[in-house]
């Protein structure tokens, strides 16, 4: 055999070679880094089936009761909400014809058991009996469903719309999230419609998604910020603040104070006061201060989360746009999880947890598959300053603008924030936002009534200790 024939031979096995590696080479690549895309593409209808072949798991609250659950057989399960109106905006809906919403949707992997390998998941129910790999991850939230309840309850007998959260400082954990107005989730397919003919944000959360002007609630950022600054606390008010000759700030109901301090300033909610401190401490102090709050900074959660908000680099920021954001106006805008998270940092000696609504995540057979623990989100201030900010926000409950707070033997600490939106109008967001017992903090809490003509002393403050008092004295946390 000559040299020609031997390259000939050479050649051939070479392709045949290729021909043989190359679908290997194409099948991993795809498997690796192409499977995923296809699987979650629209037109793939197999994703569609999977999922109808597979029971969704069951949704349970912190004390192990039962919020949502399939029922059925096999590629005709049916979703059941056992409290399909307050969990409205948590768990949201799985619905055939109108699809998902809320965690139903966030969370969707696990509940049809898409999170993890099929291949080593089929092994695995070969191996252990108690696992089925046609029945999805099981998802227990940190929400207690009583004080679920109790919230929706309350902020709907005060109003049509509106947002609460309540919070454990320590841990992050949501403890209840409400969102006015709110639907059915049982009966979301019937009611769609209707929902959306009224057209009134019942599918809107604005606990997460909502931005509202924080008015006189982010003074909390801007104490903080005095406090950091080192600048003096001394202050002679004349009912009115003049920056640059320019625009004037004034007190509510246009009150002069004289010779005041922090504390008094504080308790007393003093436009005037937070406006000269902020442009003399200067954007320098009070926009890392804000971004330590995570102002500017998203935020990752279970639900679709909106960054909160506040423009100070933009062009033609000036001492006048600046006196205006200590007062909690300017472009600041926030969500109602936000300005519980701020309360919730001054409850926890100044340390921001990160906010969670999943407790823990299982498989069908039982074993652990997610577990969320308390995780440090921001260290905003010193011990020494969040302890100072919370004896002055006692006081605000106690001798100032927030005694509608106010709870019979617990000790309150709060601060009220009225948010113009119309000066011709007349209308306000009204905040309230505080935790309790103050001396050791159990929960954190946020209401927010848009849109109203009341001051958040009237309209949020009220509801707020309302709801302060029934967890204080009803919910049991068990130590992290």
């Amino acid at each position: 055999m000559n040299s020609k024939d031997n390259k000939r031979i050479l050649f051939l096995l070479v392709f045949l070679m290729f021909l043989l590696v190359a679908p290997i080479i194409y099948l991993t690549y795809f498997t690796v880094f192409k499977a995923d895309d296809i699987v979650k593409h629209p037109a793939n209808r197999r994703s569609e089936l999977r999922e109808n072949s597979v029971k969704r798991g069951t949704f349970y609250d912190r004390n192990h009761e039962v919020l949502a659950y399939s029922n059925g057989e096999r590629y005709n399960y049916h979703r059941i909400y056992n409290q399909p109106i307050i969990y409205s905006h948590i768990i949201g809906y799985s619905d055939k014809i109108v699809d998902k919403y809320g965690l139903e949707k966030e969370l969707n992997d696990y509940l049809v058991g898409k999170e993890g390998s099929n291949i080593l998941k089929t092994f695995k129910s070969i191996i252990n009996k108690n696992y089925d790999p046609y029945t999805g991850d099981d998802i227990t939230l940190t929400t207690d469903t009583e004080l679920q309840e109790k919230t929706r309850s309350v902020l709907s007998a005060n109003s049509d719309r509106g947002s609460v959260v309540i919070m454990n400082p320590k841990t992050g954990e949501v403890l209840s999230m409400v969102s006015l107005p709110d639907f059915n989730s049982q009966n979301i397919a019937q009611d769609m419609q209707k929902i959306n003919e009224a057209n009134n944000g019942a599918l809107f959360n604005s606990a997460t998604k909502g931005k509202f002007a924080p008015g006189s609630v982010y003074k909390i950022v801007t104490t903080t910020a005095i406090l950091e600054s080192g600048i003096s606390q001394k202050y002679t008010d004349e009912g009115v603040e003049k920056i640059d000759n320019g625009r004037e700030f004034k007190n509510a109901e246009n009150k002069s104070y004289g010779r005041v301090d922090l504390r008094k300033a504080f308790t007393n909610s003093l436009n005037t006061y937070f406006a000269r401190k902020s442009v003399d401490m200067g954007i320098d102090i009070m926009g890392p201060v804000s971004e330590k709050y995570m102002i500017n900074k998203k935020v990752n959660f279970e639900l679709p989360l909106e960054t909160s908000t506040w423009t100070y680099k933009r062009n033609r920021f000036d001492r006048t746009a600046l006196a205006a954001g200590g007062i909690g106006h300017d472009t600041i805008l926030v969500t109602p999880l936000e300005m519980c998270m701020i309360a919730s940092t001054i409850a926890n000696d100044g340390v921001m947890m990160q906010p969670h609504l999943v407790k823990k995540i299982d498989s069908s057979d039982g074993k652990n598959v997610v577990r969320n623990t308390p995780t440090v989100l921001s260290e905003v201030t010193s011990k020494e300053n969040a302890d100072l900010i919370t004896r002055y926000m006692v006081n605000v409950v106690n001798n100032g603008t927030g005694t509608e707070a106010y709870v019979s033997g617990i000790k309150v600490a709060g601060k009220t924030g009225t948010a113009q939106l119309d000066l011709k109008e007349g209308t306000n967001n009204a905040w309230f936002v505080g935790f309790a017992p103050a001396d050791d903090p159990k929960v954190a809490i946020s209401v927010v009534i848009p849109n109203v003509k009341d001051y958040g002393s009237q309209a949020a403050a009220p509801i707020a200790g309302e709801l302060l008092k029934y967890a204080v004295k009803n919910l049991q946390l068990e130590e992290e």
